[in-house]
C-alpha cells in the first residue's frame, strides 16, 4: 500500500511514482499522520460480475472526509487519465463495471481542517474470463478459431462466440500475442490483442472482450491482391508487428496500418525474432534481417548464411535475456545445417562477431531433417521434433537423437512449443513452464503439457491436459491479459 499527501488534483501524476516515505508538509508545519489499516496492496476482480468491497479502519475517523477513485494505468506518458469516482464514503461497495485492465485504486482521505488529501494507492486488476488461460488456435471444417480454456471452464470457438458467429475462413496458420495495441497513432487507449492468421484471412482481436478490431480488409495501407497468409511475429521493438503474405513482408507501427516492405527479397514464410527479426530470401538463399520498415543484409560476419544453395526448414528466436536463435537448413546435397546465432543488435548489424556461435552438419537421415513438427526450448539449445507419433530431443552440441515420448497410435503431431511465461527477465518469476505438444486424430485434438527437466527431457503423461474438436496449430498462454511468446 502506497501513501502520499497532495494539495491539488494537478499533482495526481504522483500516482505512478508515489513512495512509502511521507515527507509532506502544509504551511511549513508537519501534517498529522493518517493511520489507515485493513487494506490489501493489490486486488483482482471480475468486471460485470463482482462487487468491490472495502471497509478500512481509520484512526480519528471523524477528522476526515473520504472518497474512492480509480485511475487506469493504461495511458501514454504525459496524458493523465481521468479518474472514475467509485464512492463518496469510507466504505466501498462498488458493483464493478470498469473496463478490463490495470488501475490504481485510490482511497482519498481528506483532512477537514486543512483540506489536504492523503492518497492511499492499491493496485487493482479488473479482469474478464478472457484474461487468464490457454488459447488454442485450431481449424475445423475449413474455419479458424480458438478454443479458450480457463480455470473454471472453456469457451469453444472463442472468436465466433465473441463476434456474432463469424470466425476466419481457411485453415489456421498462427496466432501471436500483440501487446499495447491502439487504433490511432495518437490514441492513449492501449489494449492487448491476439493477431490471428488463417491461410485465407487475418484479424486482430482484443483479449479483454474478444472483439475484432482489425480485419484483413482494414489492416493494410494498400491491401494485398492475394490472400496467402504465412506468418506473423511480434518484434522485440514492441511497437512493431511483422507479417508475411504471399512471400512479401509487411510491417505495422501500432496505431497505423501494415505497410509493404521493399520488393528486395522473396520472403520465406519462416522467420524468427531477435534484436532485429530474421528472415530468409528464397531467391538468393540468404539470411537477412527485418529492420522495422526496411530490410538489412547481414554483414561480413554472416557470409556463411548468404547464397547458401539451401532451403530453410525452421527458425526460432529466443529474445530477451538469452538473445540467440537457432536455424535449420536443407542443403542441396540433402544434408542439414544446424546453426546457432547471436541475435543481439551488434551481431546482426555486422559490427560484432561471431554472429554464428555454433554450426553442425546433419546427415539426411537424421530425424530432424524429416520432422513433421519442430519446437525449441527458451532455456537451452534443445530442439524437440516429431516423427510420426514419436517425440525426440536433440541439441546443437551433440545432435544425438533421444526418444522422449510415444503418443497413442494414429496421433499426428501438429505443434510443439515451449510455453514460458513471462518471458524471463531479471527479478520476475516464471509462473508457467511447459513443453506443449498438440496432436490430432479422427477430427479431434489433444494438448499435452509436459514439464521440462534441466537437461531438457520431458516428463511422461498418462493423458492429455485438453481435448477438443479440430486441429491445433498454435498455443498461447495468457495471464492477467498478458500472453506468451512463441518458442
Amino acid at each position: 500500500m502506497k501513501q502520499l499527501y497532495i494539495i491539488a488534483a494537478g499533482l495526481l501524476l504522483t500516482l505512478a511514482m508515489s513512495c512509502k516515505k511521507d515527507n509532506s508538509t502544509y504551511a511549513d508545519h508537519p501534517l498529522p499522520p493518517v493511520v489507515v489499516s485493513g487494506l490489501k496492496d493489490s486486488v483482482t476482480i471480475f468486471t460485470r460480475r463482482d462487487t468491490l468491497k472495502m471497509n478500512p479502519v481509520v484512526e480519528n475517523e471523524s477528522n476526515y472526509d473520504f472518497y474512492w477513485t480509480a485511475y487506469s494505468t493504461n495511458f501514454v506518458q504525459g496524458n493523465l487519465p481521468k479518474a472514475d469516482t467509485l464512492s463518496n464514503a469510507k466504505i466501498l461497495n462498488y458493483p464493478v463495471v470498469l473496463a478490463p485492465g490495470s488501475y490504481y485504486l485510490v482511497f482519498n482521505v481528506k483532512d477537514k481542517k486543512t483540506g489536504v488529501i492523503k492518497l492511499i494507492n492499491l493496485n487493482l486488476f479488473v479482469a474478464t474470463v478472457n484474461m487468464n488461460g490457454w488459447y488454442l488456435l485450431k481449424d475445423n471444417a475449413g474455419k479458424t478459431d480458438f478454443d479458450f480454456i480457463y480455470k473454471d471452464g472453456r469457451i469453444d470457438n472463442w472468436i465466433s462466440f465473441n463476434n456474432g458467429g463469424k470466425n476466419l475462413d481457411g485453415n489456421a496458420v498462427k496466432a501471436i500475442f500483440t501487446p499495447s495495441f491502439k487504433m490511432t497513432i495518437t490514441s492513449t487507449d492501449l489494449f492487448n490483442t491476439l493477431t490471428v492468421l488463417s491461410e485465407k484471412d487475418a484479424a486482430i482481436y482484443r483479449i479483454d472482450n474478444g472483439k475484432m478490431v482489425r480485419s484483413f480488409d482494414d489492416m493494410f495501407f494498400s491491401k494485398p491482391a492475394t490472400r496467402k497468409l504465412q506468418n506473423a511475429f511480434q518484434s522485440m521493438a514492441s511497437n512493431n508487428i511483422g507479417l508475411i503474405n504471399d512471400n512479401k513482408a509487411y510491417s505495422m507501427t501500432k496505431g497505423a496500418l501494415f505497410t509493404d516492405l521493399p520488393s528486395t527479397y522473396k520472403v520465406s514464410a519462416i522467420a524468427a525474432v531477435g534484436a532485429m527479426d530474421i528472415g530468409f530470401d528464397e531467391n538468393s538463399k540468404s539470411v537477412f534481417c527485418f529492420n522495422g520498415s526496411s530490410f538489412a543484409a547481414l554483414g561480413s560476419n554472416g557470409n556463411d548464411l548468404k547464397n547458401m544453395n539451401a532451403s530453410v526448414l525452421w527458425l526460432s528466436g529466443y529474445a530477451g535475456q538469452r538473445s540467440i536463435a537457432l536455424g535449420l537448413f536443407r542443403m542441396q546435397s540433402g544434408q542439414g545445417l544446424l546453426v546457432k546465432l547471436n541475435v543481439q543488435y551488434g551481431y546482426l548489424a555486422g559490427f560484432t562477431s561471431p554472429l554464428i556461435m555454433a554450426k553442425d552438419t546433419l546427415p539426411a537421415t537424421h530425424g530432424l531433417m524429416n520432422a513433421s513438427a519442430i519446437g525449441g526450448n527458451y532455456d537451452a539449445d534443445y530442439i524437440y521434433y516429431a516423427n510420426g507419433n514419436k517425440i525426440y530431443l536433440t541439441d546443437v552440441a551433440t545432435t544425438q537423437e533421444i526418444l522422449q515420448e510415444t503418443l497413442p497410435a494414429g496421433e499426428t503431431v501438429t505443434c510443439i512449443q515451449h510455453i514460458k511465461y513471462p518471458q524471463p527477465t531479471a527479478g520476475i518469476p516464471v509462473t508457467t513452464d511447459y513443453l506443449a505438444i498438440a496432436s490430432y486424430a479422427n477430427g479431434r485434438y489433444k494438448i499435452w503439457l509436459h514439464k521440462i527437466s534441466s537437461t531438457g527431457t520431458i516428463d511422461a503423461l498418462t493423458k492429455p491436459n485438453f481435448e477438443g474438436d479440430g486441429r491445433v496449430s498454435n498455443v498461447t498462454y495468457v495471464e492477467q491479459g498478458l500472453g506468451s511468446r512463441v518458442f
